[in-house]
């Protein structure tokens, strides 16, 4: 065993927070359920949805602490899930996983929803990498 077998490791979850952020999830691929929940159930709890019209409904009636979502789901797709959380003035920080490698996603939020804090990472992505924003996210 050498150095590089721990590259991926992520690093232990703090011991001090008394309150695990709450994580709304909205993705359709399980395979990326998975890997987060595995990952990352010790930091945060996580409410998982894969229609857009159902993690609305929840969005619609209690904030989370993070809003994670992909573009392309059923149901609500995540541009009208955008307008809808503009429209309802949401201060909660949106992340954006996505397999599309253009910017225009990110280019609408900017426009059409500039007071959102959307963050847009694209698909694949490291444990580490999606470790470091929800922390960052969360304040952690």
């Amino acid at each position: 065993m050498n150095a590089d077998d721990h590259a991926n490791d992520l690093p232990p979850a703090s011991s001090t927070r008394q309150k695990k952020p709450k994580l709304v999830y909205l993705d359709d691929e399980l395979p990326n359920f998975e890997f987060l929940f595995e990952g990352f159930g010790d930091r945060f709890q996580f409410q998982k949805f894969t229609n857009g019209d159902l993690a609305w409904e929840a969005l619609s009636k209690a904030d989370p602490d993070i809003f994670i979502t992909d573009i392309a789901h059923p149901g609500m797709d995540g541009w009208g899930l955008m307008k809808r959380l503009a429209a309802k003035a949401v201060t909660y920080p949106i992340l954006v996983v996505t397999g599309y490698n253009d910017s225009a996603f990110e280019v609408f939020c900017k426009i059409q929803c500039p007071h959102l804090k959307v963050t847009v990472i694209n698909k694949p992505f490291a444990a580490a990498d999606i470790l470091r924003h929800l922390t960052t996210l969360a304040g952690d």
